[in-house]
């Protein structure tokens, strides 16, 4: 099993209610097994959000998904992932 540290901003932290959490996955997970968990266990529309965002930042240890392999980047002990919509603001 592999532990997580998640941080969540701004539209996702409004659908999670928390600004951090932990998550616990099987050895081999990837990023979209973590979406999928987090879909479970915050509803519907976690998964929508994550889909919907135009700008969605997904940090792995402070590293871009996409730079990891994207969806597949596989997650290890320890990892922070942290999701980051875009800041609008004038």
């Amino acid at each position: 099993m592999i532990h997580l540290e998640l941080l969540f901003f701004a539209q996702i932290r409004e659908v999670t209610g928390v600004r951090t959490t932990g998550a616990v996955l099987p050895d081999g997970s990837r990023l979209i097994d973590l979406i999928e968990h987090l879909t479970v266990v915050y509803g519907k529309k976690f998964g929508e959000k994550i889909e919907s965002i135009d700008g969605l930042r997904i940090l792995i240890n402070g590293r871009e998904y996409y730079l990891l392999g994207g969806m597949e980047a596989m997650l290890a002990e320890n990892d922070t992932v942290i999701f980051l919509p875009p800041i609008a603001g004038g």
